[in-house]
């Protein structure tokens, strides 16, 4: 087994970190502890196998959006390996991986229940962006599907339009044809029959 001392800089500190490397820990049944220093970094010390201990150093590497002010920013992550010059004040026992919280200890229940709304509110504030993000794609969808509808309706009544416009016509064709015929021989059933054509014309022109 390996014991080390980790040091993690950047954005790591009222963001919920601690709450987050103590969960990854307890996944890979790693001992040890984190806490936070007064320079603004983490301190993590941990006992474990080499090959775990590489797969939990990558999964502390936590880069947010840069956006995203409250999110977790690592910048550098530090090991230092037990008996080494900068291996100090490692916990006493290493047992079940704990947040340490030094001073804080009075506050203990509330920091922690902070540091998990912290992350709660984050998780929350992306379900409902995601959310918000996925109804206007279906918005954006039905109107263009209801606007391709509405366009093959408008496409369907131009067909329709242009189908009775030519019928009228032809209509109008024949019916002007055997008028000039039947004029010299009929007079009032020519007129009436003028008159039937003139109501065809202007239906006609009703639907130009």
């Amino acid at each position: 087994m390996t014991r080390v001392k980790i040091i993690v800089n950047g954005r790591v500190q009222d963001v919920g970190y601690r709450t987050i490397v103590k969960q990854i820990a307890r996944g890979f049944g790693i001992k040890g502890l984190v806490r936070n220093t007064e320079n603004g970094s983490v301190e993590i010390f941990c006992e474990t196998d080499r090959k775990t201990l590489e797969e939990f150093k990558k999964m502390i590497d936590i880069n947010s959006p840069p956006e995203d002010l409250f999110g977790v920013n690592v910048e550098s992550i530090d090991e230092y390996g037990e008996g080494t010059k900068n291996y100090v004040n490692p916990p006493e026992k290493f047992e079940y991986f704990h947040i340490d919280y030094l001073n804080e200890d009075l506050l203990k229940t509330s920091v922690e229940r902070a540091e998990i709304g912290i992350l709660a509110f984050k998780a929350m504030h992306k379900d409902l962006k995601e959310g918000q993000t996925g109804i206007t794609d279906g918005q954006k969808a039905m109107h263009k599907d209801l606007k391709e509808g509405q366009t093959g309706m408008t496409d369907g009544q131009k067909a329709m339009h242009q189908d009775m416009n030519k019928s009228f016509s032809q209509l109008n064709v024949i019916i002007g044809t055997k008028f000039e015929s039947m004029d010299v021989k009929y007079g009032d059933i020519s007129k009436t029959m003028r008159e039937m054509h003139n109501d065809l014309k202007e239906m006609k022109d009703l639907f130009a």
